[in-house]
């Protein structure tokens, strides 16, 4: 049996905020991705592309996905356009609450690793 652990994403948009508006890369095609995703509408892209700073840019974006009335859908849409733009490191970084907790993948291959050693252990006792 795989363990999951299970994030409220929204709020570890929240409590990642600091962080996460020194990581992104909100330029590259980001905007456009979460307007094509209708995360963001043409106004909001603008209100985006109008701050002077990308800390600027990060917290109007950040702020725009965690007001969203339906956060549990348009988290999964941001995390999506990120790894869209290549920012799979900030993708781990939010699926891992910030480092706090172990990737889903991590538990995987340990699940997967722990198995093997019980199938060989099992086959070398015959």
């Amino acid at each position: 049996m795989l363990l999951v652990a299970v994030v409220d994403t929204n709020n570890v948009l929240f409590r990642l905020r600091e962080p996460l508006r020194q990581i992104i890369d909100p330029d590259f095609l980001l905007p456009d991705k979460l307007m094509n995703r209708k995360i963001l509408t043409d106004e909001d892209r603008q209100k985006v592309r109008s701050k002077d700073t990308y800390q600027e840019r990060n917290d109007v974006l950040l702020s725009f996905v965690i007001q969203k009335k339906d956060a549990s859908l348009a988290v999964p849409q941001f995390t999506g356009c990120l790894r869209d733009t290549d920012q799979d490191h900030v993708c781990n970084f939010i699926e891992c609450d910030g480092g706090k907790q172990t990737s889903q993948l991590f538990l995987f291959l340990c699940e997967m690793y722990l198995t093997v050693i019980l199938i060989v252990f099992c086959m070398s006792q015959f």
